[in-house]
Protein backbone atom coordinates (compact mmCIF):
# COMPACT_ATOMS: atom_id res chain seq x y z
CA UNK A 1 0.00 0.00 0.00
CA UNK A 2 2.87 2.31 0.75
CA UNK A 3 4.76 1.78 -2.43
CA UNK A 4 0.73 2.50 -4.55
CA UNK A 5 0.88 5.85 -2.22
CA UNK A 6 4.44 6.76 -3.37
CA UNK A 7 3.75 5.78 -6.91
CA UNK A 8 0.46 7.66 -7.00
CA UNK A 9 2.39 11.15 -5.23
CA UNK A 10 5.07 10.88 -7.86
CA UNK A 11 2.63 10.57 -10.78
CA UNK A 12 0.39 13.84 -9.59
CA UNK A 13 3.98 15.17 -8.96
CA UNK A 14 4.90 14.77 -12.58
CA UNK A 15 1.95 15.62 -13.46
CA UNK A 16 2.19 18.65 -12.04
CA UNK A 17 5.30 19.64 -13.29
CA UNK A 18 4.27 18.25 -16.59
CA UNK A 19 1.31 20.50 -16.23
CA UNK A 20 3.81 23.23 -15.59
CA UNK A 21 6.00 22.84 -18.05
CA UNK A 22 3.20 22.82 -20.33
CA UNK A 23 1.94 25.98 -19.23
CA UNK A 24 5.17 27.91 -19.15
CA UNK A 25 5.29 26.83 -23.05
CA UNK A 26 2.02 28.24 -23.82
CA UNK A 27 2.66 31.68 -22.20
CA UNK A 28 6.08 31.84 -23.55
CA UNK A 29 4.86 31.31 -26.97
CA UNK A 30 2.13 33.27 -26.74
CA UNK A 31 3.71 36.39 -25.50
CA UNK A 32 6.68 35.83 -28.22
CA UNK A 33 3.15 36.04 -30.90
CA UNK A 34 1.98 39.09 -29.48
CA UNK A 35 5.59 40.34 -29.39
CA UNK A 36 5.89 39.35 -33.20
CA UNK A 37 2.41 40.98 -34.36
CA UNK A 38 3.59 44.64 -32.60
CA UNK A 39 6.71 44.37 -35.25
CA UNK A 40 4.14 43.50 -37.72
CA UNK A 41 1.78 46.60 -36.93
CA UNK A 42 5.06 48.90 -36.63
CA UNK A 43 6.12 47.72 -39.69
CA UNK A 44 2.82 48.51 -41.16
CA UNK A 45 2.89 52.09 -40.09
CA UNK A 46 6.21 52.50 -41.28
CA UNK A 47 4.57 51.47 -44.59
CA UNK A 48 1.43 54.09 -44.28
CA UNK A 49 4.09 56.82 -43.84
CA UNK A 50 6.17 55.80 -47.28
CA UNK A 51 2.69 55.51 -48.82
CA UNK A 52 2.02 58.28 -48.25
CA UNK A 53 4.69 60.13 -49.04
CA UNK A 54 5.25 58.17 -52.36
CA UNK A 55 1.50 59.05 -53.10
CA UNK A 56 2.67 62.68 -53.02
CA UNK A 57 5.60 62.55 -55.19
CA UNK A 58 3.70 62.78 -58.41
CA UNK A 59 1.74 65.84 -57.30
CA UNK A 60 5.37 67.60 -56.33
CA UNK A 61 6.84 66.62 -59.84
CA UNK A 62 4.11 67.49 -62.18
CA UNK A 63 4.21 70.82 -59.61
CA UNK A 64 8.45 71.11 -60.06
CA UNK A 65 8.09 69.92 -63.71
CA UNK A 66 5.87 73.35 -64.49
CA UNK A 67 9.06 75.26 -63.17
CA UNK A 68 11.71 73.73 -64.11
CA UNK A 69 13.86 73.21 -67.01
CA UNK A 70 17.35 71.70 -65.61
CA UNK A 71 16.07 69.38 -62.94
CA UNK A 72 14.82 66.68 -65.19
CA UNK A 73 17.29 64.44 -64.33
CA UNK A 74 16.31 64.57 -60.93
CA UNK A 75 12.99 64.74 -61.61
CA UNK A 76 13.77 61.26 -63.57
CA UNK A 77 15.70 59.81 -60.11
CA UNK A 78 12.67 60.18 -57.78
CA UNK A 79 10.35 59.39 -60.30
CA UNK A 80 12.34 55.82 -60.86
CA UNK A 81 13.16 55.64 -57.10
CA UNK A 82 9.22 56.20 -55.97
CA UNK A 83 8.37 52.94 -59.46
CA UNK A 84 11.57 51.06 -57.35
CA UNK A 85 9.76 51.70 -53.62
CA UNK A 86 6.51 50.45 -55.00
CA UNK A 87 7.94 47.12 -56.77
CA UNK A 88 9.81 45.86 -53.22
CA UNK A 89 8.61 43.12 -51.30
CA UNK A 90 8.79 44.92 -48.47
CA UNK A 91 11.88 43.91 -46.32
CA UNK A 92 13.17 46.63 -44.14
CA UNK A 93 16.78 46.88 -45.74
CA UNK A 94 15.31 47.21 -49.11
CA UNK A 95 13.03 49.59 -48.24
CA UNK A 96 15.26 51.18 -46.17
CA UNK A 97 18.15 51.18 -48.97
CA UNK A 98 15.83 52.90 -51.92
CA UNK A 99 14.49 55.30 -49.28
CA UNK A 100 18.03 56.73 -48.34
CA UNK A 101 18.32 57.01 -52.08
CA UNK A 102 14.87 58.73 -52.50
CA UNK A 103 15.55 61.10 -49.62
CA UNK A 104 19.20 62.01 -51.00
CA UNK A 105 17.25 62.66 -54.55
CA UNK A 106 14.52 64.88 -52.79
CA UNK A 107 17.41 66.90 -51.01
CA UNK A 108 18.87 67.62 -54.27
CA UNK A 109 15.78 68.87 -55.70
CA UNK A 110 14.66 71.06 -52.91
CA UNK A 111 18.26 72.55 -52.80
CA UNK A 112 18.22 73.10 -56.32
CA UNK A 113 14.03 74.81 -55.69
CA UNK A 114 15.64 77.00 -53.53
CA UNK A 115 18.66 78.22 -54.98
CA UNK A 116 17.44 78.74 -58.55
CA UNK A 117 13.54 78.81 -58.78
CA UNK A 118 12.67 81.33 -56.02
CA UNK A 119 9.02 81.75 -57.65
CA UNK A 120 8.22 78.04 -56.88
CA UNK A 121 10.16 77.85 -53.93
CA UNK A 122 7.81 80.85 -52.94
CA UNK A 123 4.97 79.25 -54.28
CA UNK A 124 1.38 78.29 -51.83
CA UNK A 125 1.46 74.52 -54.01
CA UNK A 126 4.95 73.97 -53.47
CA UNK A 127 5.77 75.48 -49.89
CA UNK A 128 2.36 72.93 -49.22
CA UNK A 129 3.79 69.84 -50.79
CA UNK A 130 7.15 70.32 -48.93
CA UNK A 131 5.57 70.71 -45.92
CA UNK A 132 3.74 67.16 -46.51
CA UNK A 133 6.37 65.99 -47.42
CA UNK A 134 8.86 66.78 -44.51
CA UNK A 135 5.82 65.81 -41.75
CA UNK A 136 5.32 62.62 -43.29
CA UNK A 137 9.62 62.08 -43.18
CA UNK A 138 9.72 63.31 -39.94
CA UNK A 139 6.87 60.29 -39.08
CA UNK A 140 8.61 57.91 -40.43
CA UNK A 141 11.39 58.43 -38.73
CA UNK A 142 9.24 57.80 -35.39
CA UNK A 143 7.82 54.50 -37.07
CA UNK A 144 11.21 53.81 -37.77
CA UNK A 145 12.17 53.90 -34.13
CA UNK A 146 8.96 52.49 -33.06
CA UNK A 147 9.66 49.54 -35.28
CA UNK A 148 12.95 49.15 -34.16
CA UNK A 149 11.98 48.93 -30.41
CA UNK A 150 9.46 46.36 -31.14
CA UNK A 151 12.27 44.30 -33.06
CA UNK A 152 14.58 44.44 -29.98
CA UNK A 153 11.80 43.59 -27.76
CA UNK A 154 10.91 40.93 -30.06
CA UNK A 155 14.75 39.68 -30.30
CA UNK A 156 14.92 39.77 -26.94
CA UNK A 157 12.17 37.70 -25.82
CA UNK A 158 13.54 34.50 -28.42
CA UNK A 159 16.73 35.04 -26.81
CA UNK A 160 16.40 35.10 -23.55
CA UNK A 161 15.06 31.92 -21.37
CA UNK A 162 12.89 30.54 -21.64
CA UNK A 163 11.75 31.92 -24.80
CA UNK A 164 15.47 31.15 -26.46
CA UNK A 165 13.50 27.24 -25.64
CA UNK A 166 10.25 28.03 -27.12
CA UNK A 167 11.76 29.83 -30.15
CA UNK A 168 13.34 26.46 -30.95
CA UNK A 169 10.97 24.63 -30.79
CA UNK A 170 8.64 26.90 -32.60
CA UNK A 171 11.27 27.95 -35.61
CA UNK A 172 11.05 31.73 -34.45
CA UNK A 173 14.01 33.57 -35.71
CA UNK A 174 15.52 36.98 -35.14
CA UNK A 175 13.85 39.83 -37.08
CA UNK A 176 16.27 42.72 -38.69
CA UNK A 177 16.42 46.23 -37.23
CA UNK A 178 14.91 49.01 -40.04
CA UNK A 179 18.20 49.71 -42.10
CA UNK A 180 19.91 46.54 -40.97
CA UNK A 181 21.31 44.02 -43.63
Amino acid sequence: MAQRNVLCLVLVGLVIVGGGIGVSIILTYNNLVTLKVDVENKWNAIAVQYERKIDLIPQLVTTVENYTEFEQETLALITSLRTQWLNLNGSPSEQANVSSQLNLALNTLFVAIQENYPTLYASTLYIGLFDEITGTENRITQAKLDYNDAVAAYNTGIATFPGNLVAGIFGLTPLQFYGSS
